[in-house]
């Protein structure tokens, strides 16, 4: 029985490292996401800039809204969302969601509120126009013309480390790995010059956790490994850090020290179904399926009606009971 059981995690093995992917998957897929920016007499704001981050994940997004306060976001995997809003002379907008992979997504209208006495934008007129443009360009997947935009407005504005963290994920689609964690550093280098009163540790984790994702994509696993550790220990209250580092060493083949992960992403983000999937897989290749059951009984439990992970985990479950 000791055998059967060694079979059925070796076999899951191959499932975790060959069909389910790795985090720099995630958070991606089909879904598309648009909204509207307006001010507080309901008249759209050209120039606001949009940033979308994963709750969940740590793949973070960036756009701007157009002349008819428009902007949206394609790409977009099952998963809840935080999305910031922001223009000088305006008070930050902050507005969380949930958002498919598959079903239409909401459309919501986030009102700013002005700001009294604030400066005027960092960007003239013309550069608005080619950051539209340069965001339009990313949502229509035409990575190559984005970036040569980006790079356009940041020779004009080399400090504007926004604009440079839309150029690294447009290296990242482009899958030109090593340039883009230079810019990713650049893009460190500017959020860590902040004020510290106001510096933002959780972009300054995403973007650790970024590079993590790229050396990983360079089958480059220690330097992955580091940084996904690094954006633990800035962050460690964001649960989808733990996770990236869990998925690191299942790759390697250390499943022991990834269940611990794991489990710290579920303790932090107990209705989280991925999470708790994965711990399945890693509690098989330990060859504890009891404890795997559990993990698997609880997606069922917690995950929504459209999450594939449910009927993959009742699937999984049908083939445990075979062997128990």
């Amino acid at each position: 029985m000791k055998k059967l059981a060694f079979a059925f995690g070796a076999l899951f093995l191959i499932l975790v490292l060959g069909s389910a992917g790795l985090q720099a998957q995630e958070g991606r897929g089909q879904g598309r996401l648009a909204g509207i920016a307006v001010d507080e007499s309901d008249q759209p704001l050209e120039g606001v800039s949009v940033t979308l981050s994963y709750d969940q994940f740590s793949r973070v997004m960036t756009a701007s809204s157009n002349t008819q306060g428009q902007w949206g976001f394609i790409g977009l995997g099952l998963g809840a969302v935080t999305l910031t809003l922001k223009k000088d002379g305006y008070e930050d907008a902050v507005i969380k969601l949930n958002v498919s992979g598959i079903k239409a997504n909401p459309k919501p209208k986030v009102i700013l509120k002005k700001k009294a006495g604030d400066s005027a934008s960092a960007l003239d007129e013309s550069a608005r126009e080619t950051l539209v443009q340069a965001n339009d360009l990313f949502e229509e997947r035409k990575f190559s013309l984005a970036a040569e935009l980006y790079r356009s407005l940041l020779e004009e504005f080399p400090d504007l480390y926004q604009i440079r963290l839309n150029l690294a994920n447009c290296l990242i689609e482009l899958q030109n790995y090593e340039p883009a964690v230079e810019e990713y550093h650049k893009v460190l280098k500017g959020l860590q010059a902040e004020p510290e009163e106001t510096r933002d540790i959780k972009s300054i984790a995403q973007v650790h956790a970024s590079i993590g994702e790229a050396y990983l994509s360079l089958d480059q696993f220690q330097e992955a490994e580091d940084y996904f550790k690094n954006s633990l220990e800035i962050n460690p209250s964001d649960p989808a850090l733990p996770f990236n580092m869990a998925e690191i060493l299942m790759h390697a083949g250390r499943a022991e020290e990834a269940v611990r992960y794991y489990e710290m992403a579920v303790r932090l983000k107990p209705d989280w179904p991925k999470a708790y999937l994965k711990l399945g897989y890693a509690w098989l290749n330990r060859g504890d399926n009891e404890k795997a059951v559990e993990s698997f009984k609880k997606v069922i439990e917690i995950a929504p009606a459209d999450d594939p992970d449910a009927e993959l985990a009742k699937d999984i479950l049908k083939a445990l009971v075979g062997i128990k």
